[in-house]
């Protein structure tokens, strides 16, 4: 009897244990309600099932920064005996405030079971940083910049050590970023060109940054210097170092949102062992542009020879050998040593007698650069040979710079050189010099080639092939075989020189290849790397049929491309939402071979429908 009674209890606990919660579908979007201008925050849309073909709202004013992050979560709960289990799929957009005014974020959808489900629409109002209050979210939580990187996390910061520099003047501007929250992944985005200026690295990129402390604002920043550089302004008047951007890798701790229930397991599992409470988020840093004044060099006392050296030089000369012979090799050596554009100075003029045959100076350089900018040697070394015997002069060799830190210009001057030549060897005249180093002087030979007087066989005219038919023939067949050749052969390097052209043709080609790929790493069970290839597959498709860099693909991108050769919104959404599914599935619970044949099938549909609308226009 004991036992029919418990037996009987046993089968209404667990009748009673296995009652769901309401299974009405909904799609909810949350948001702070007030925001300030240039503030990042999350736009975040909850499903209480498992969806797909999530197609993201327009934003309008709001500038996407990244999205939609899919992620899922389950949880299961007793309540007074019931078996609860909720399970919720998230579609999280990290956005950014531009300007103010009031921003109606539409309604996102989703189908769930083949049919379409919407969110709420989200109205969020922008104001100044001096109005601006905390609000609260649509799901009455607080809404703070939990989990969004804010612009004093971290930075990066350009300086530049002089904003009023002279034309040439050397310059240094130095990049350096500040965090207080751990940062990785450091990269360099987009480089300043520097347009205006002539510009040279000082570090290495190979070197390790070296990172110091500092307090800003009461609150400790680790510094690091990313990148510095010589500057020398090629023209006056206003020029600007445009801003460098850089992308990272930013670790947030987020807070743990707990629920309060009779569950046991609840606190176990929001332990901070099991939920380290921590978010990688890829950001894009940017520098401020710098405006700077250059001015122009002062024209009182602007020596004659002048020739554009800015900074602070010295100045060496050396004669090799006065007293030579005819056709025998002197060599002058200037040497300009110093901190300033030293690369940017030509080599001195120097005035040989008509008699001196001279050539092109050689040049070398013993460049250093330090922190403080760039310095070392610049030698000028002027071969010459006196072709006739006497005595010769070489007038001074001058060199002038100007110095902006006494605002003067400074002027050098070579000694007189007296040359004596005395008379060559008789048997000089054999000696050639074929460049401006000695060590190319060489002998050039002599031969007589004699008139050939042995005797020729002489024929009738009747009986050489010349001026005949098909004399003529062969004579014109080469041109003409040469021009086809040219002609096929331009053709070719032509098409072969059309690099977009080639992508667009093989866009098809290569992304089925992709598809072969990701076929056999399905067959493997690779899950990682099958939906890599299969993502490549598309975004590579799209990329090489419209001559799209990767870097500067979106969704938004992909839509408008399809859009504007005439494609269907059927093919389209369909192309984006197979996009967006493959990011989603990679994270989805389920059976992971049936998600990726699912997901196989939908993007070779997309490509081959893709493929066949693109050809019918």
């Amino acid at each position: 009897m004991k036992a029919k009674q418990l037996l009987i209890l046993a089968i209404l606990l667990a009748a009673q244990i296995f009652v769901f919660a309401d299974g009405e579908v909904s799609l909810v979007g949350t948001s702070k309600q007030v925001v300030k201008v240039g503030e990042r925050f999350r736009v975040v849309y909850e499903l209480n099932t498992e969806g797909r073909n999530f197609v993201a709202p327009d934003f309008g004013k709001l500038q996407r920064l990244s999205g939609p992050n899919t992620s899922s979560s389950s949880s299961i709960q007793i309540i007074n005996g019931n078996y609860q289990q909720k399970y919720t799929q998230s579609y999280t957009f990290v956005v950014q405030a531009t300007e103010e005014g009031e921003v109606v974020i539409p309604p996102a959808s989703v189908k769930v079971k083949g049919k379409i489900y919407k969110s709420n629409g989200i109205k969020i109002r922008v104001v100044n940083g001096s109005t601006a209050q905390q609000a609260k979210t649509a799901d009455g939580t607080q809404g703070g910049s939990e989990g969004i990187v804010q612009s004093d996390d971290v930075y990066i910061k350009a300086f530049v050590s002089n904003k009023a520099p002279y034309l040439g003047e050397q310059i240094i501007v130095t990049f350096r970023i500040y965090t207080k929250v751990p940062v990785s992944n450091l990269s360099m985005k987009k480089a300043s060109s520097f347009r205006g200026f002539w510009s040279k690295s000082l570090t290495d990129d190979n070197t390790q940054y070296k990172q110091s402390t500092t307090i800003i604002n009461g609150e400790e920043y680790i510094t690091a210097v990313i990148g510095r550089y010589a500057l020398f302004p090629q023209k006056t008047g206003k020029l600007t170092i445009e801003p460098t951007e850089m992308e990272c890798v930013v670790q947030l701790r987020t807070q743990q949102k707990r629920r309060r229930s009779n569950d046991p397991f609840e606190d176990f599992f929001n332990d901070p062992f099991f939920n380290r409470n921590v978010k990688n988020v890829q950001t894009t840093l940017r520098t401020k542009p710098i405006t700077l004044q250059v001015k122009p060099l002062p024209q009182k006392g602007k020596p004659e020879n002048f020739s554009g050296a800015v900074g602070n030089f010295s100045f060496t000369d050396k004669l090799d050998n006065s007293k030579l012979k005819a056709n025998e090799a002197l060599t002058l050596t200037i040497g300009i040593s110093g901190k300033g554009n030293l690369e940017l100075i030509d080599a001195p003029e120097v005035h040989f007698p008509s008699d001196f045959e001279t050539y092109e100076p050689k040049v070398s350089s013993n460049i250093v650069t330090s922190e403080s900018g760039i310095s070392g040697r610049k030698k000028f070394e002027y071969l010459a040979i006196p072709r006739n015997a006497g005595d010769f002069v070489i007038e001074p060799v001058s060199f002038s710079f100007f110095n902006p830190q006494d605002k003067q210009y400074h002027s050098f001057s070579s000694e007189t050189y007296n040359i004596q030549v005395g008379k060559g060897d008789s048997n000089s005249g054999g000696i050639t010099y074929s460049s401006s180093a000695q060590e190319d002087i060489r002998f050039i030979g002599r031969d007589i080639r004699h008139i050939k007087t042995a005797q020729t066989e002489l024929r009738k005219s009747g009986e050489f092939l010349f001026a005949s038919t098909a004399y003529y023939l062969m004579m014109a067949l080469p041109p003409v075989l040469l021009l086809l050749f040219i002609t096929l052969w331009k053709r070719h390097e032509k098409q072969r020189g059309d690099v977009g052209m080639m992508k667009t043709r093989k866009a098809n080609k290569v992304a089925k290849a992709r598809l072969q790929k990701a076929a056999k790493l399905k067959d493997a069970g690779d899950d990682k790397g099958f939906y890599e290839e299969i993502a490549q597959a598309l975004w590579g498709y799209i990329a090489d049929k419209f001559s799209i860099k990767q870097s500067v693909l979106s969704v938004e991108t992909v839509r408008e491309s399809l859009k504007t050769k005439g494609v269907s919104e059927e093919v389209s959404n369909n192309f984006v939402n197979t996009l967006n599914n493959i990011e989603f599935a990679r994270f989805a619970p389920g059976d992971a071979s049936g998600k990726m044949k699912t997901i196989f099938d939908e993007a070779m549909h997309a490509i081959t429908q893709a493929e066949k609308a693109l050809k019918q226009d």
